[in-house]
């Protein structure tokens, strides 16, 4: 959806509800494997410093790979914005692709690592997660020096 910025001015504001989902060729650039269905409800104006802005509510569910298992697994998400939006001026017209405006914000939400699996039951072919408190046998003389230097 493309938005005529010209539209607007200081007493006017662009309703915005729309129902978004995200091709292959915006996917295939993050670690999201899919994303639909992203609802966003809200509204675009011009303050006094004729600066536009945006006021909208972004919710959605993104389907990312397990950091640990790599299966796929559903986060959902919500975004408030509430910022200026820098203009986007194409073919010599005032537009704002809203599409990828939402899209640089979503990205934004996405989580260096994600998992629901449970830590301490993880094994795999010749390797398993062990616990936190476990100190290697190896290096029980080195835990010696330590408490040597207090």
């Amino acid at each position: 959806m493309k938005i005529d910025l010209n539209e607007l001015n200081y007493k006017d504001k662009i309703e915005v509800n729309e129902m978004f989902s995200y091709e292959e060729e915006y996917l295939k650039l993050s670690n999201i494997i899919k994303l639909d269905n992203v609802k966003v409800k809200g509204y675009i104006y011009q303050n006094e410093a004729e600066e536009y802005l945006s006021k909208v509510l972004v919710k959605g569910t993104l389907i990312l790979p397990d950091s640990i298992t790599l299966e796929p697994i559903e986060k959902p998400f919500e975004i408030k914005l509430d910022e200026v939006i820098d203009e986007v001026v194409e073919n010599n017209q005032n537009t704002l692709d809203l599409k990828e405006y939402l899209w640089e914000n979503i990205v934004l939400e996405v989580p260096i690592r994600f998992t629901k699996s449970d830590a301490k039951n993880l094994k795999g072919n010749n390797w398993q997660v062990i616990e936190e408190n476990y100190i290697d046998p190896r290096l029980e003389k080195l835990k010696e020096l330590y408490k040597g230097g207090e």
